[in-house]
């Protein structure tokens, strides 16, 4: 049994389809299925259902999956580690992030990584909070930035460690009546028209729980911060949305009032699994985003 079989293995299963695995991996689709049936005699059962449209794991492969993966993190690790003596010369990192993040952080953060480690294959995939986790916690992912709202619940399977944080304000039209106000209470905001997350983004998690708007006001329900102020600016209903958002273009349209509330905060938050240390690439973008994240919290707080 060895490393590559089980790398195999595991991009057929995360992708659904031999062909697809085998350019990933760069070799035939034939000597690519040989070698996992090989894994499979050597394990004594079967990993994939082969069918005409792709690749299934079976229920053993299911469990024996996770211990897979943490093979192979430990072999790209180890030849990473060797990688080091001259220098990060090799090696691979899979981020998953929120807008949130992607907007923040990785603009500085993914230049300033692929230019110190041209060697390094980096990736980013962006996602809602909760499949950022999940991706993580599967091995799918390396590293995730993933938005909190305050008091998150515990998982002991992950490592979190908190970067940066922003207000989340009340944006309406200038236009709209509420703009006029001195200040807005929550009794105001009962009966408007909304502009919401879609389920799966901590944004949508915070405003369902701080101001439990019913499903009836809810008129428009976006992945992306840009088409909320969009839609806000056109009046199609109010939002919630934090700070940074409003460097948008668009923003010029929308106003947040004051409020008789105090703003909620989302954090962004970096994770990576407990049970497994991070490999040499990994820890040199921990790095970078630890750095960054501090200026960018320092310039927002000269800034405010």
């Amino acid at each position: 049994m060895r490393s590559e079989q089980m790398r195999y293995l595991e991009a057929a299963i995360r992708l659904g389809s031999l062909r697809k695995a085998a350019q990933e991996v760069g070799i035939g689709q034939p000597t690519l299925s040989q070698q996992i049936r090989r894994l499979e005699e050597d394990l004594n059962v079967v990993l994939l259902i082969r069918r005409a449209n792709g690749v299934l794991p079976s229920a053993e492969a299911r469990i024996l999956l996770p211990h897979i993966r943490q093979v192979l993190q430990a072999d790209r690790a180890l030849r990473e580690e060797a990688g080091l003596i001259n220098g990060l010369r090799s090696g691979s990192v899979r981020l998953g992030a929120v807008t949130t993040a992607s907007q923040i952080l990785l603009p500085r953060v993914v230049p300033l990584y692929r230019n110190s480690f041209p060697n390094v294959r980096f990736s980013v995939w962006e996602s809602g909070s909760q499949g950022v986790r999940d991706s993580v916690t599967n091995g799918e992912l390396d590293l995730g930035l993933v938005v909190r709202a305050n008091d998150p619940a515990s998982d002991a399977s992950l490592t979190a460690t908190d970067l940066i944080s922003d207000e989340v304000m009340l944006c309406v039209s200038r236009r709209h009546p509420l703009a006029g106000k001195s200040t807005v209470g929550i009794q105001d905001l009962a009966g408007q028209s909304w502009v919401v997350s879609a389920h799966g983004f901590a944004l949508r998690e915070l405003v369902d729980t701080a101001f439990a708007p019913p499903a009836q006001d809810i008129v428009y329900e976006t992945t992306n911060p840009h088409t909320s102020l969009l839609m806000v600016a056109a009046r199609v209903g109010i939002a919630m949305l934090p700070r940074h958002t409003l460097r948008d273009h668009c923003a010029d349209e929308v106003v947040t009032p004051a409020t008789d509330w105090d703003p909620p905060q989302l954090t962004v938050c970096m994770i990576r699994r407990a049970d497994t240390q991070p490999a040499p690439a990994v820890r040199k973008l921990i790095q970078a985003l630890r750095e960054v994240s501090a200026d960018w919290s320092r310039d927002h707080l000269i800034t405010r």
